[in-house]
């Protein structure tokens, strides 16, 4: 199997802070070894597989407030029980360290709404200090909970166990989990370490890890203690490292890869035309499980702040692109139009948006005239300066060309693509657009503070990874300092806690966000598999949208 080029396996340590929370290491890496409580993602569904999962399905009580269910009995490599301890080891190491897990969500969920946890045995009862919609707990919160062996309680000094069997929120717990954070943090990452007893003892998942080297590549073999409900049926599977889609194409071409990625972007229409598409393999595309678009920046210090700050020109920008033209002549049609934060591959009966702004560049031009721009020229001038409801806006001067600075990733050439059609639609409606490049960890720094940029776009989307339901609150916030692009105000925060609260309200905060244009929504491009016909799968070979892995399915013809 081919690992996403670039981008090998880092981390071992199943408790991810956010630099850390990869696909590589998480979905595509970690939950080989490491099964957490609830597991999303089979055979082409985002969705909750039960059968899979080391705990039985949750229950609540009445008000909702308390959350229980039952360690299935499986067993770590090492021989010790998966049991409630497991998770309280887990949880306790949470409650010490917020920032040492990815997914904690200021309010409610884990840890800040996490009152107590009772463990008795194999059962274990949560209780939050607030309402709980238990989908939005399973799919961001508990799908990210590991149970970990309580062996690994112990800092660089020796054994600490007040950290996996002490009281939750019990300052001799924290204290105690603090220093194992600490130490496991650092071990975790030493990549020379990885196949140590200390790491594989810890195992629970169908795979054990025999051997990592420099560069990535990974060697598995069958887990003999594995207690779930799929054994593997192949005794090894290695992960491949690779520094470029085209060295990856290259091995699918000849053969010696039996699963592995391509750019959706470089493959015309129709399988039948993929130049590495041998006789040898098929090609499975695969939704992307979040969304995609050049993210507004709120906080943008220029004289384009105040221009998308106003919620009619971003309708406008946003009308002025036609996604159904990026997806055929840059996807090849293997992309789905955005019009929201809810992914496009979400089952209606989860949630339903219906987008605002359509492709409509006519619409788009008679927006701006009706706000007081004029486009008589090649760049739109504000002609109506003021906060009436035909004028340009606050901030916007008279004369003020619509001039925007966009700071874009380099180095991808389908970005690189939908960025001439999105400057020639923009340029159309009279938007005169400076464009400057730089690295994706920059682009994404640019907008998550003050600075000269009015809007960014890193080409990589945002992933529901590892926080599985589609609620949005990994990227906004309460506060402008915590919010994708710094957008945050009290409608959004009223939706937030809705959704995490009521599981009907999904669609409304979908159709919120879709209305406001935090982001200017494009096409999210499906990842596309091409696997050997050789690999046959007791499950239909689909892959999943949510990007994981489930080698414990396939065989050899």
């Amino acid at each position: 199997m081919g690992e996403a080029p670039g981008a090998p396996p880092t981390s071992i340590f199943p408790l991810e802070g956010c630099a850390q929370d990869t696909l590589a290491n998480v979905q595509q890496f970690q939950d080989l070894l490491y099964r957490p409580l609830y597991w999303y993602g089979l055979s082409g569904s985002p969705g909750y597989q039960a059968a899979l999962s080391p705990a039985t399905t949750p229950t609540t009580n009445a008000t909702t407030t308390q959350v229980s269910f039952t360690m299935r009995g499986w067993h770590f490599a090492d021989g010790r029980p998966v049991d409630g301890t497991s998770v309280l080891f887990f949880l306790n190491l949470v409650e010490a360290d917020p920032s040492a897990f990815c997914n904690a969500v200021p309010v409610r969920g884990i840890p800040s709404g996490l009152r107590a946890v009772r463990v008795e045995g194999n059962l274990v009862t949560l209780t939050f200090s607030t309402r709980i919609n238990l989908d939005w707990l399973m799919g961001n919160d508990l799908s990210s909970v590991v149970p970990l062996d309580p062996a690994w309680s112990r800092s660089a000094t020796g054994p600490a166990p007040a950290c996996a069997t002490g009281a939750y929120g019990a300052a001799r717990t924290a204290a105690a989990c603090r220093e194992v954070i600490s130490y496991l943090q650092g071990l975790g990452t030493t990549t020379t370490g990885f196949t140590s007893g200390f790491w594989q003892g810890g195992v629970d998942g169908p795979w054990l890890l025999r051997a990592f080297d420099t560069v990535g590549d990974a060697t598995l073999s069958a887990n003999p203690r594995y207690s779930g409900p799929v054994r593997p049926r192949v005794g090894v599977v290695r992960l491949v490292a690779f520094s470029s889609y085209a060295a990856e194409e290259d091995a699918l071409a000849r053969g010696t890869l039996d699963v592995g990625t391509v750019p959706g972007s470089a493959i015309p229409a129709g399988s039948a035309n993929v130049p590495t598409l041998a006789s040898h393999d098929t090609l499975y595309a695969s939704p992307f499980w979040g969304f995609d678009g050049i993210e507004v920046n709120f906080a943008a210090t220029g004289a384009g702040g105040p221009l998308v700050a106003q919620g009619y020109l971003r309708g406008a920008l946003e009308q002025a692109i036609d996604q159904r033209s990026l997806v055929a002549t840059v996807f090849h049609g293997r992309a789905a139009g955005g019009a929201s934060p809810i992914p496009p591959s979400t089952p209606a009966t989860l949630a339903k948006v219906a987008g605002p702004f359509p492709s409509d560049p006519v619409a788009a031009r008679r927006t701006l005239t009706s706000h007081g721009w004029s486009l008589a020229g090649a760049a739109a001038t504000c002609a109506n300066p003021g906060t009436g409801t035909n004028q340009c806006g606050a901030g916007v001067a008279a004369g003020q060309t619509l001039a925007l600075n966009l700071v874009v990733a380099s180095g991808d050439p389908a970005l690189d693509q939908e960025l001439a059609v999105v400057k020639a639609a923009w340029a159309a409606l009279g938007v005169s657009l400076t464009i400057t490049f730089d690295t994706v960890s920059a682009v994404a720094a640019d907008c998550a503070s003050a600075s000269a940029s009015d809007l960014c776009w890193t080409g990589q989307g945002w992933s529901y990874l590892s926080d599985y339901y589609p609620s949005g609150d990994p990227f906004y916030s309460t506060t402008p300092s915590t919010s994708l692009g710094g957008f945050a105000n009290p409608v959004l925060s009223h939706w937030l806690a809705l959704v995490e609260i009521r599981r009907d309200e999904l669609s409304g905060y979908g159709t919120y966000m879709a209305q406001s244009l935090p982001v200017l929504y494009l096409p999210s491009p499906d990842t596309l598999w091409e696997v050997s016909t050789s690999l046959a799968s007791a499950q239909p070979w689909r892959p999943c949208p949510t990007g994981v892995l489930t080698p414990e399915y396939w065989t050899m013809a």
